[in-house]
């Protein structure tokens, strides 16, 4: 008889190939059958595909540590055991704590208000001017005109924040291109030139420069911190409002019923994050052998969890396929789950939700072309959405 690693099915799928990564969900249903935890042939590594044992993986971090790195590649994975998403234990909640201090919800209702009024002009500018870029036009809109600000960085950084975070993520997986490295390497130098003299006074990034003059952190901490707000938190809102905006242009009955009934544009959101989850997978290395079912991911090996591969199964959603507003999915997994859940959901749920009100409020149609597909590694999202909002007459 075979020993329980011998018994976990090997799956030869690539999901760093082009057409999987613009289009993943054929080879997400096939992981999902093969079992509860597969070995995939390329990259050679265990992988996670269905809701119960992801959710559960990601809830058991004594077991599965996110500070030997949670990517595949050397580059992204240099960071590890320094900043709060490839840390464990004390250093992660120092971390994290610090990078909560704005974003917890009674703080971020101070600035709901100015959020919902810049989106609903720019709304406005669009509406009834013709095609354009959804994602350029209206899904960065927020991240680069207003949480860039709140953080606080130099108008140079301000710049180059979408591209420091796209090559970043695109570097977690096995392969690395070169000019990604050499992006990674100018965020790098950027973030380390910061101070408190070179942000903007009152800003997030100074309220953590003070902490670490004052001793509330160390100096690499605040650096680490402020690196939480520029890379993993910008595209990944940016990806998940094109695709909310799309699911609601392609399908006219569901933007009726937000139309009708405001109340759902919370669930909306919220659905939009797990039908189309951007953050692809994080990988776990296991400090003792993990068992998963009759099976088991043994000491030292390193494990693939699949975020929107577990967000469409259909052993924990009716009809997953299926965009629907009326779905209470607030158990989704697109934001992680467990002590590793992504800091910045309160304020990605905010920016979704204004931009919705801002819609539905100014009683518009709405249409769309198809989208421009990346193959972003580590995100799942379009790079062009050709986009049209009317008026209703």
């Amino acid at each position: 008889m075979g020993s329980v690693t011998d018994q976990v099915p090997e799956l030869d799928i690539d999901l760093f190939a082009d057409p999987s990564l613009q289009d993943p969900f054929d080879d997400y249903r096939q992981l999902r059958n093969a079992g509860p935890l597969v070995r995939l042939a390329r990259p050679a590594v265990y992988a996670m595909g269905r809701f119960a044992e992801v959710q559960a993986a990601l809830r058991c971090p004594e077991l599965l540590k996110s500070g030997d790195g949670v990517g595949f590649s050397d580059a992204f994975n240099a960071a590890k055991g320094t900043n709060v998403l490839q840390s464990d234990g004390d250093l992660h909640r120092r971390l994290r704590a610090a990078v909560m201090r704005p974003l917890w919800p009674a703080k971020l209702r101070e600035v709901r208000g100015d959020l919902k009024s810049m989106i609903a002009t720019r709304v406005a500018a669009l509406q009834g001017q013709g095609r354009f870029d959804a994602m350029k036009a209206l899904a960065s809109f927020l991240p680069v005109e207003a949480i860039s600000h709140l953080v606080g960085l130099p108008s140079v950084g301000r710049e180059r924040m979408l591209d420091w975070a796209a090559s970043t993520f695109n570097l977690i997986g096995p392969q690395q291109d070169s000019q990604d490295l050499g992006v990674l390497a100018e965020a790098r130098a950027f973030l380390m030139g910061l101070s408190e003299e070179t942000v903007q006074s009152g800003s997030w990034a100074a309220e953590l420069f003070a902490a670490a003059r004052t001793g509330q952190l160390r100096p690499g901490e605040a650096l680490a911190t402020i690196s939480a707000y520029v890379i993993p938190s910008l595209d990944t809102t940016i990806l998940a409002k094109g695709h909310l905006l799309y699911n609601l242009a392609r399908d006219p009955e569901q933007w009726a019923l937000l139309l009708e009934r405001p109340d759902l544009i919370p669930s909306a959101v919220l659905e939009g994050v797990r039908h189309a989850s951007v953050i692809r997978w994080f990988a776990r290395v296991a400090v003792a052998d993990y068992p998963c079912e009759d099976v088991i991911v043994p000491q030292g090996a390193r494990v693939m969890l699949l975020y929107g591969c577990a967000n469409r199964d259909e052993r924990h959603y009716a009809e997953p396929d299926r965009f629907d507003v009326t779905r209470d999915p607030r158990d989704h997994l697109a934001w992680g789950t467990g002590p590793h859940m992504c800091a910045g959901m309160h304020l990605a749920r905010i920016e979704m939700e204004v931009l919705l009100e801002a819609l539905v409020e100014a009683h518009v149609t709405l249409g769309c072309e198809e989208p421009m597909r990346g193959t972003n590694r580590g995100l799942f999202g379009f790079t062009a959405l050709p986009f049209q909002i009317d008026g209703r007459g």
